[in-house]
């Protein structure tokens, strides 16, 4: 698989991670919500984004090689991002698992 187009689906799941986990999902202004609020809202937004990583995994026919690599441009875009290493470590390990046990 080409360079171009893996840093092209990191582009597009990195874009996916940015809208379904923003790094604030706190309320803007008012009292700090709650860490059984905020775990709710980072598990509903990475369930939505597993189902785009998924999609992009079955439209370009990635293999475990081709997976690897987009896992690994993704892990440097979302640190580069500021998300915290442990959510970012948490990710990946769930696409790296998906690669290996996943259709």
């Amino acid at each position: 698989m080409a360079k171009k187009q893996i840093e092209d689906i990191c582009e597009r799941l990195t874009n996916a991670f940015a809208s379904s986990v923003p790094r604030d999902v706190g309320p803007k202004g008012g009292k700090k919500p709650s860490e059984k609020l905020v775990a709710a809202k980072v598990e509903s937004g990475l369930q939505r984004f597993y189902e785009e990583a998924r999609l992009e995994r079955e439209r370009h026919r990635l293999g475990v090689i081709g997976r690897a690599r987009v896992a690994f441009g993704l892990q440097e875009r979302l640190l580069a991002q500021g998300y915290p290493p442990v959510l970012v470590k948490k990710v990946l390990f769930a696409l790296l698992v998906s690669s290996f046990v996943g259709k």
